[in-house]
């Protein structure tokens, strides 16, 4: 094989050629690539609103039907010739969403213990910590057998924490009747007003008749920090039921969105017409949004039981819910 020299190498590679001062002569360089030009970026501006509002249908016909009452149904981009900033358009359900995904809460959220007692100033959100609260109710379901919870010969036991006004109902496999677990933490309830007369807490009805202490209507919740001298607890509220053997068809976890329109034996009686949990907790989320008028926030989530296949024996179905 023939090797070649220095020159030829360097020549070939297109190395720094040293001028006799000892600094170095820029190297050659080749044309760059022929490419089409760059599509300029307000060009495009068209299909990016297109593929906007495409997601965020789709983010509609996925999470829930309760969007649609919110308008503009689409959020809108500054589009002034002139490069004047927009008006700024009416807010959006769908604006919100992409400010809280791209925004986090606050700047000092952890997700640990920390290892020493932080002051004042250096706890979570610091003195701008976020000011708002949230309810949460948890179901844990164990049984004493390896078989699983579903089966119809298995015997189990719920525990239930909750705090707030969000609810958990059974359905009872015999009857058909809906059981609650879970009672609201609101001002109206005889132990939570128990409760807050130690705090001297002053309780106020509101125009829809719903009674409220200091502008709440949740007597326990997370977060609501300014409101816990008052005696806003996060104390969860536990309670424990046997379960025996398909004594209950299902379990339903809802959202305020969801009680505040519907009984809760419409919500047991709409479940007990679909096919599958999933089904009944999609129908319960349709048909409690195309009732209400409040548009809050609604949520369903369906557990089958054992009694899961035998669910339509007892009580009347949807043939007895109002419409």
């Amino acid at each position: 094989m023939e090797m070649k020299g220095k020159d030829e190498v360097g020549e070939a590679i297109n190395l720094p050629i040293r001028e006799g001062g000892g600094a170095y002569k820029q190297p050659k360089k080749g044309p760059a690539i022929e490419s089409e030009e760059p599509e300029p970026i307000e060009a495009n501006k068209p299909k990016v609103i297109e593929l906007e509002k495409s997601l965020i249908h789709q983010w509609k016909e996925t999470v829930g039907g309760y969007f649609r009452r919110f308008k503009p149904a689409y959020f809108s981009l500054p589009n002034t010739s002139d490069g004047s900033p927009a008006p700024d358009p009416e807010v959006s359900i769908e604006s919100v969403l992409i400010s809280s995904s791209d925004s986090p809460l606050n700047n000092d959220d952890i997700l640990g213990k920390p290892a020493f007692r932080a002051s004042a100033n250096d706890r979570i959100g610091g003195p701008t910590r976020f000011i708002g609260g949230s309810t949460a109710s948890i179901a844990l379901i164990s049984t004493p057998t390896p078989t699983p919870f579903w089966h119809p010969a298995s015997p189990s036991t719920l525990v239930v924490a909750h705090v707030g006004d969000t609810r958990i109902l059974l359905c009872e496999t015999a009857t058909g009747l809906a059981k609650p677990v879970t009672t609201n933490h609101h001002p109206s309830s005889p132990i939570e007003s128990t409760r807050l007369r130690r705090y001297a807490a002053t309780f106020v009805t509101d125009s829809f008749g719903e009674e409220r202490m200091s502008g709440l209507a949740n007597t326990r919740a997370f977060g609501d920090m300014r409101s816990k001298r008052i005696g806003v607890s996060a104390e969860p509220e536990l309670r424990r039921v046997e379960l025996a053997p398909a004594e209950y068809s299902f379990i339903v976890l809802v959202s305020d969105g969801i009680s505040g329109t519907l009984s809760d034996q419409e919500i047991v009686d709409v479940v007990k017409e679909a096919r599958t949990p999933e089904q009944g907790a999609r129908d319960v989320v349709a048909y409690a949004t195309e009732v209400s008028t409040e548009g809050d926030n609604a949520t369903c989530l369906v557990v089958r039981l054992g009694g899961w296949e035998r669910r339509n024996e007892g009580g009347m179905g949807s043939l007895g819910t109002k419409e």
